[in-house]
Parts: C-alpha cells; structure tokens; sequence
C-alpha cells in the first residue's frame, strides 16, 4: 500500500515537471548529448519561423521563446 502510494506521488511529481527541469534532470543522468542536440534543433527551428514572420506580435512571441531556450540551452550546457 504504501510503495504504491510513493509510485504515485513520484509519478505525479514528474508530470508536473517543466520540459527545462526533464532535460535538467536528463542530463545529469547522461544523456546531455541528446538534450543538447535536440535543444539546438528548436533553437534553430525558432530562428527560422522567426526570420520568416511577418507578423509583429508573433515576431515577439517567437523571440521571447527563443530568448528563454538559448538560456535554458546555457544552463545546461555549463553543467558540462
């Protein structure tokens, strides 16, 4: 009964989990090559739908994405 109870509350604990904290968490358990990689990807995806907006709101909407990725990218990139 109370394994269970533990095997919950940890799941729902890791539901609630920011993508920044799973890829934190991820990487210190090693596969920080794969976050990193898969972490440039966005970026870059970011950078393109950026350059080829011609919506301002959505101009800014993309760069303050792409804003809190790169910083994101940084802190995870330094643990290394």
């Amino acid at each position: 009964m109370y394994a269970n109870m533990y095997t919950r509350k940890k799941e729902e604990v890791e539901n609630k989990m920011t993508s920044f904290e799973k890829d934190y968490k991820a990487a210190l358990e090693g596969d920080e090559i794969e976050v990193l990689t898969r972490r440039k990807k966005e970026i870059e995806d970011l950078e393109k739908k950026l350059r080829e907006t011609r919506n301002n709101f959505r101009a800014q909407c993309i760069y303050q994405e792409l804003t809190q990725l790169r910083d994101e990218y940084n802190k995870i990139d330094d643990l290394f």
